[in-house]
């Protein structure tokens, strides 16, 4: 079998499994993608509050 047959039968399969994927609705797209995004920044405000409690309590064990 040549390189270019083993190619066309990759994309060829390839093609056929995309065929057979159950895409998700633009709605539901939507609604997870900005799920993700509001649970990232809640994520990162909450770690950057615990980081700045941390700092906070290091700097008066230290200078202590």
């Amino acid at each position: 079998m040549s390189v270019l047959a083993k190619v066309r039968e990759y994309f060829a399969s390839v093609r056929a499994e995309v065929a057979r994927v159950s895409w998700p609705s633009r709605k539901e797209v939507v609604t997870f993608t900005t799920l993700v995004i509001l649970l990232t920044l809640a994520l990162g405000i909450y770690l950057g509050l615990v980081d700045l409690v941390l700092q906070h309590l290091l700097r008066l064990i230290v200078t202590k």
